[in-house]
């Protein structure tokens, strides 16, 4: 009777299951009204956190919702759903995008005592602890960034700050007055993912404000089948790769969107990106990954490092990557330039490429002011045919102000504006480039 009971109580699960499966069902998140304890599946009876939504296991088709008008800190784990019945990321509601923080908040004064003569430490129970975590930037005000330095004795300016990673894991910020006090608002952007797509296909995300991370906006590797658009990210970067505390390579993490090693058919558009310490847009890796079918279209970027950035290495494979009608401003006039041990602001920058490399296209955008050079094309020798015979740069419009590059291409070949044609007749590229103005300035377009 125990087995005759049990079995059909797994057939009635399995009939639930494939019932939800066959329907697909939208949930709902609102982190001011909402409880986890809440069944989710109305804009009556939200989910509030994203705790609750990483722990759920969502079906193919699923939609999860998530309020405008509201925020959430910390990160968001993406799920993956089916060939034609993707996981589908959103908001509902009227207002602002749904905000998602990758951040502390640190603007109260019951957050700071004092440790000295214009010196203040972050209170342990202030917040909860950054643990392992370095604190890539600190954002002040939303307008800028307070300047992240490797040792306490560092500290000499205002708004220098240091984050004790292998010590007493606290912030120590240099200021004339409790920056709690002075500053409307503090977010200290922590090192990890806002939003996480490793491992996940079948997923989009539409309509999201992303920003404060010390890590990267967008990442994770072994992506497929996955669309971002729409979104806003910004404030991005600076946390210490090898959590070292200043004595590695002090290499710091920062991408808008990165797709890390394997990806395939991933589409980026629309979106708005600045303020990122390295690369607004980016798909690359080491050895052993195939990067394939990867289009980024319509964006709009400023005040990011770089633009795009690519590399890929040796043992790899890299095919049908489209950069198109993309409008790119101020390379390397974000936050992070003056912070950087390698300053190199560049609209368009591609490392060496060891994979060998087919269709790789960029076309249609607006290159436009960069601190270095609009674009950077490094040769590899182990990779003979690229550049010159696997990337196609066609039909993009150029300006660089005060007489700075327009190219540095295959390490040692530089061209200004005025060299314009003679790096098409050199090189091939740019039968239908154009060196000239950008038909819109970025402030007609931003907003």
């Amino acid at each position: 009777m125990k087995t005759i009971r049990l079995t059909a109580l797994i057939l009635f699960c399995a009939f639930l299951l494939a019932a939800r499966g066959a329907a697909a069902v939208d949930y709902y998140v609102d982190s001011d009204y909402g409880k986890d304890s809440y069944d989710g599946l109305a804009p009556y009876s939200p989910w509030a956190t994203l705790s609750k939504v990483n722990a759920f296991r969502f079906l193919p088709g699923d939609r999860v919702l998530f309020a405008r008008g509201r925020q959430w800190r910390g990160s968001l784990q993406l799920q993956s759903g089916a060939e034609g019945a993707p996981i589908y990321y959103g908001g509902y509601g009227e207002g602002a995008k749904p905000k998602f923080l990758g951040s502390l908040p640190l603007n109260h004064e019951s957050c700071w005592e004092s440790a000295g003569e214009n010196l203040w430490v972050c209170f342990e129970e202030a917040v909860p602890a950054f643990g392992k975590w370095d604190v890539g930037n600190i954002v002040i005000d939303g307008t800028r960034a307070a300047f992240k330095r490797w040792r306490k004795e560092d500290l000499k300016a205002q708004d220098d700050f240091w984050y004790d990673i292998t010590g007493d894991k606290r912030i120590y910020y240099y200021s004339d007055e409790n920056p709690g006090k002075k500053y409307d608002r503090l977010e200290a952007a922590v090192s990890k993912y806002v939003i996480s797509h490793s491992g996940v296909s079948y997923a989009v995300v539409d309509g999201f404000d992303v920003r404060y991370g010390g890590s990267h906006g967008f990442g994770g590797g072994d992506v497929s089948h996955y669309m971002i658009r729409n979104c806003d990210i910004s404030w991005i970067g600076g946390g210490d790769q090898g959590r070292g505390g200043g004595e590695g390579g002090r290499v710091r993490f920062g991408n808008g969107i990165e797709f890390w090693g394997q990806a395939d058919d991933c589409l980026v558009e629309n979106n708005r990106i600045w303020e990122i310490y390295d690369a607004a847009l980016t798909n690359q890796g080491t050895g052993g990954n195939v990067e394939s079918n990867i289009t980024y279209r319509g964006n709009v970027i400023w005040n990011a490092e770089y633009s795009f950035e690519y590399w890929n290495g040796a043992g790899s494979q890299t095919k049908n990557i489209l950069f198109e009608n993309n409008r790119c401003y101020d390379a390397g006039f974000g936050w992070g330039h003056v912070q950087r041990p390698d300053p190199n602001g560049r609209c368009i920058m591609m490392y060496s490429n060891g994979a060998p490399t087919e269709n790789f296209v960029v076309r249609g955008n607006t290159f436009s002011n960069a601190t270095e050079s609009l674009v950077r094309v490094d040769f590899t020798p182990e990779n003979p045919d690229w550049p010159d015979k696997t990337l196609t740069l066609d039909g993009n419009r150029y300006f660089n102000g005060d007489g700075r590059l327009f190219f540095r291409w295959r390490n040692d070949q530089n061209y200004t504006g005025a060299q314009f044609d003679e790096f098409r007749t050199k090189t091939g590229k740019e039968k239908h480039g154009a060196a000239a103005l950008p038909e819109k300035t970025l402030e007609q377009i931003k907003d």
